[in-house]
């Protein structure tokens, strides 16, 4: 099964903004994404960060993931135990939703922040660059 590390990153908040993915399988990482994606405030930057991760598997027929995310509020709006109420979210909470839905076994997980370094790194090289 694949290990999917997530993080989105903004300066401001809103303010220039980017995303940070580790693909790894059995601990190697295989693949990565470290990208600007423009002015985004924090919790934009967070989805993007798991649509891209999405993306990835599905582009890549990947079919079973764990996806890990330091944000706590997108892990439980994606696992529906928040509900999306801010409008800015609502349209990337739906295409992930949609993405998901392509994936047969796929596990969305919270972890602590610095467990999710590589991720944070990517993003704040695409940040810095």
């Amino acid at each position: 099964m694949y290990q999917i590390y997530c993080d989105g990153a903004s300066r401001s908040n809103p303010g220039e903004a980017s995303i940070g993915v580790s693909i790894t399988k059995e601990t190697k990482e295989i693949e990565f994404i470290s990208q600007k994606i423009g002015i985004a405030t924090n919790n934009v930057a967070e989805y993007e960060s798991l649509k891209a991760a999405l993306n990835y598997c599905v582009e890549n027929n990947i079919l079973e993931a764990s996806i890990f995310l330091d944000s706590l509020l997108v892990v439980q709006q994606v696992n529906e135990n928040y509900k999306v109420k801010s409008d800015n979210l609502k349209e990337l909470y739906i295409n992930c939703k949609k993405l998901m839905n392509q994936i047969n076994k796929l596990e969305i997980q919270h972890i602590r922040r610095e467990l999710n370094k590589r991720a944070d790194e990517l993003a704040n090289i695409a940040l810095d660059s």
